[in-house]
């Protein structure tokens, strides 16, 4: 009976890096020239230079918008396992309009966790797009999780605690 080697043990601070692809189209609005939208985070890196053309049809550009890290924390593995027990998991591309960029837009940051998603989004500055999790990056996160996800008991609080005690002030 043969024993699969032990996996190498995860850092608390774990780190990816991924190739992040984006397309641009022409926009259908007196507004604005284009929308923008994240389409793929990629393991293997193209060797092309960030925001390199890769594909150009119909007014559609992709482009190799470049290498992003994206970086694992313990207190965001609830987050995290909920990405990955979603029906399709993803990876979170935020861009933000940058005049001093190439094409006029960045890459902001790069994540796994929905909760950081949604921050970026309440501003309402950002383009925030889900891509498809690739099934290493999957697997990955799954690795971390299990390594340091800890369930929290729920602990229901005690009627009153919230009042001043009586003669205190305020």
């Amino acid at each position: 009976m043969s024993e699969e080697p032990a996996s190498p043990a995860m850092d608390r601070h774990e780190t990816l890096t991924v190739g992040v692809i984006v397309e641009r189209r022409k926009a259908k609005s007196v507004w604005q020239d284009y929308v923008w939208q994240p389409v793929e985070a990629v393991t293997v890196i193209p060797p092309l230079a960030p925001w390199s053309v890769m594909r150009e049809e119909g007014g559609t550009t992709r482009f190799f918008a470049g290498v992003f890290t994206m970086e694992l924390f313990t207190n965001e593995t609830v987050s995290y396992r909920m990405n990955l027990v979603a029906e399709q998991p993803g990876i979170y591309v935020v861009l933000r309009e940058d005049s001093s960029a190439p094409h006029g837009m960045a890459v902001a940051f790069v994540s796994p966790s929905p909760a950081d998603a949604e921050a970026y989004m309440e501003g309402g500055q950002a383009v925030v797009g889900k891509v498809p999790m690739l099934p290493e990056i999957a697997a990955w996160l799954d690795a971390y999780v299990a390594a340091f996800h800890v369930d929290e008991q729920f602990r229901k609080r005690k009627r009153g605690r919230d009042k001043p005690k009586s003669g205190s002030l305020q």
